[in-house]
């Protein structure tokens, strides 16, 4: 019999689930594993990131591996061994030019864990007087720039088969101070590179996911990778994690992400949260997939879909990043120019269009919102 290739919206709910189970050490619903058509999966796999886990859980409970989830976990790993060598060759180079290095999110992982996790990038943090010296460096070892630079980074950085390297200065959403550069401790075999302490990298975790990229909440990868994290932390850390979400304007879904990651690394049950988010994100890469990709509209639809998902919170805080001057220069050619001619106007222009993108990305995004909640609720 033929397999659908048709994606799912409640059937990728069901299989995230059972994931959820499967990953939190409980016993699944198999038949969702079973059932499901291959849209559905590509769906849930390219959400939730977290195949090479999924294929270890099920491999334990000796039960034979789906082959979407086979082809995800081969594609996810030569990732993160590409990611370990980009790592490697970073901690080389600033070693050598004495160029205090840390290592973020799930770059930790691919290094210092035995359940890494994917990544689409390897991330690096210097002070900002080294930023462009060790992009330098990057470029003289056959790197070259890719797209622009952001208000944390230098542009990225790419070489072929392998994944792009963002050398930061800064971290979105989080202050950094000395006492954050002390709290690093060194990488244990890694000689140049350092880790956050244990609270600030769990912190970051949670606000990268929560705050900066909210189409990412409960994200099982991100969850995953928070739960390791957690584990890192002494229970005064822990304490300290939990002041920093209770007092946090959006301190509900930081709360839900920490106490999720705490349920699946303690191996009891773990509370199906953020099914909204997931069914917002299987709509859109599987019913409304054909939508595609555009660099002036995709970010700001997605944008405005999780901010009418989430809270008034999230949506003052829409507002306000589109009201902030833009710290860089247009990336759109005839915006540039307008703005070295006319800066005033230009910046003028450029925040106008931001706030009329806002308004119409809300319009097409509540259909898709109301979907969203009403498949989730269901």
């Amino acid at each position: 019999m033929k397999v659908s290739a048709r994606a799912s919206v409640r059937d990728a709910l069901r299989l995230r689930a059972a994931a959820i189970d499967l990953l939190g050490s409980r016993q699944p619903d198999w038949s969702s594993l079973a059932a499901c058509s291959a849209g559905t999966w590509d769906a849930f796999l390219r959400t939730e990131r977290c195949a090479l886990a999924l294929k270890a859980r099920i491999a334990a409970a000796e039960r034979e591996v789906p082959d979407h989830v086979e082809t995800a976990a081969t594609r996810e790993l030569q990732r993160i061994l590409s990611a370990r060598g980009q790592l490697l060759r970073i901690g080389q180079l600033a070693a050598a030019q004495g160029i205090p290095a840390i290592v973020l999110k799930g770059g930790v992982a691919a290094l210092a864990s035995d359940a890494p996790v994917d990544l689409d990038d390897v991330d690096v943090l210097v002070p900002p007087l080294h930023a462009e010296r060790l992009a330098e460096l990057l470029d003289e070892e056959g790197f070259r720039s890719t797209g622009p630079a952001g208000p944390a980074h230098v542009a990225g950085r790419i070489i072929p088969n392998a994944v792009p390297i963002e050398v930061h200065f800064a971290i979105n959403d989080l202050e950094l101070d000395d006492a954050t550069w002390r709290r690093a401790r060194q990488l244990d075999g890694v000689p140049g590179l350092s880790r956050l302490g244990a609270a600030d990298h769990l912190w970051h975790l949670l606000v990268h996911t929560v705050v900066t990229h909210s189409y990412r909440r409960g994200s099982l990868r991100d969850v995953l990778l928070a739960a390791e994290a957690l584990r890192d932390c002494s229970p005064t850390e822990l304490e300290d994690v939990e002041r920093r979400v209770a007092t946090h304007p959006l301190a509900s879904p930081l709360a839900d992400l920490f106490t999720m990651a705490r349920e699946m690394g303690e191996g009891g049950p773990v509370e199906h949260r953020f099914r909204r988010e997931a069914a917002a994100n299987y709509l859109l890469r599987g019913p409304l997939g054909w939508l595609g990709y555009s660099r002036f509209w995709t970010g700001a639809l997605v944008s405005a879909l999780f901010s009418l998902l989430g809270s008034a919170v999230d949506r003052r805080r829409e507002w306000a990043v589109a009201c902030q001057r833009p710290p860089l220069s247009s990336p759109w050619g005839f915006a540039a120019r307008l703005e070295r001619r006319s800066p005033l106007l230009g910046r003028w222009s450029r925040s106008l269009v931001k706030l009329g993108r806002i308004i119409v990305c809300r319009a097409v995004a509540w259909p898709i919102a109301m979907a969203a909640r009403r498949v989730a609720k269901r």
